[in-house]
């Protein structure tokens, strides 16, 4: 009997093993899995793109791989355009693995958070998925499908490169602003510009490749941040940084850093001529309204809630920022 019923328990687990790995590949290996969404906003109408993986591709998994599509439609809204595109798709689209958003540059604050209401609603994307601007079009990427697939996997390889420095579209509820890496294709070669895109409620701009390693540096996003300070390149990496107020009241900014191996070491004029870049980034997002590294937080947590600081109400405190390297 003892052995019978070890039996029907083995027996039992098998079929529940069998169930729940055709549910597994009933949900993911007979859809077309979505990894990237393009989005271009007009005047009348909008166009959704849609980078995704043929089932025979192992679209579930997270390494790239071949089997790459995309597809694009128009439609007088999002929800349509974007209803459109699915049309298009060998199988029934899934979400479940769309990891980018991609915008053009130009592209709202407005665009980003009418994805958002409608990801949260009709669960046709995720939260959580890292955004980029990029100059090439659906127009562009359709094109290059016809004449091949090597665009495409280049493309998420390139996204999956440029995702330290990528903000989450959750990110739009809490930040002032955020700042994107910009995808570019020269000479049929897609790259990670020096360069990011600016994105805010009020702004939609193009930093300079300095500015961008700037703010970069002092959230923290990317692994290196190349500045040319004189005739050669001053490479950084793994930045600490350190807030404190001061007795006047002032904050004293602190950046370690260290030296990428094939960076020479900076100078003392360097690092006060970068150290003085950063302070001027802090002053001149505090005027547009973003605290960027939590000051106001700073002094809310030394003297009390009532001492909190607030770029919408306060002019921005007296600060300095010194930049270290070991």
């Amino acid at each position: 009997m003892a052995s019978r019923g070890r039996t029907l328990k083995y027996l039992a687990a098998a079929l529940l093993a069998a169930f729940c790995l055709a549910f597994a590949r009933t949900d993911t290996t007979e859809k077309s899995m979505v990894r990237a969404i393009l989005l271009e906003q007009g005047e009348t109408d909008w166009t959704v793109g849609l980078l995704y993986q043929a089932p025979e591709a192992s679209a579930d998994s997270s390494e790239v791989s071949d089997g790459i599509g995309f597809a694009a439609a128009q439609g007088p809204n999002l929800e349509r355009a974007l209803n459109n595109a699915a049309s298009l798709l060998p199988l029934d689209a899934n979400f479940r693995l769309c990891d980018y958003l991609l915008l053009l540059p130009g592209s709202s604050w407005q665009t980003i958070s009418e994805y958002e209401s409608l990801v949260l609603t009709r669960q046709c994307g995720r939260t959580s998925a890292l955004m980029a601007a990029c100059d090439f079009t659906c127009e562009d990427l359709s094109e290059a499908t016809e004449e091949s697939g090597e665009l495409l996997t280049a493309l998420l390889q390139t996204l999956k490169q440029a995702q330290r420095s990528s903000p989450r579209l959750y990110e739009t509820r809490t930040d002032g602003g955020l700042l994107l890496p910009l995808l570019a294709v020269e000479e049929e070669v897609l790259s990670v510009q020096p360069e990011g895109w600016f994105l805010s409620q009020t702004e939609q701009t193009q930093w300079d490749a300095q500015k961008t390693a700037v703010y970069r540096l002092l959230t923290g996003r990317g692994e290196e941040f190349t500045f040319w300070m004189g005739e050669h390149p001053l490479t950084l990496r793994r930045p600490l940084l350190s807030v404190a107020v001061e007795g006047d009241g002032s904050f004293a900014v602190r950046l370690d850093c260290q030296t990428a191996a094939d960076s020479a070491d900076p100078t003392p004029e360097e690092l006060a001529q970068l150290g003085t870049l950063c302070t001027q980034l802090l002053q001149e997002r505090w005027q547009a309204g973003q605290d960027l590294i939590g000051l106001g937080a700073c002094a809310a947590l030394r003297d009390g809630s009532a001492a909190r600081l607030d770029p919408t109400k306060n002019a921005c405190p007296q600060l300095r920022t010194d930049v270290a390297v070991y």
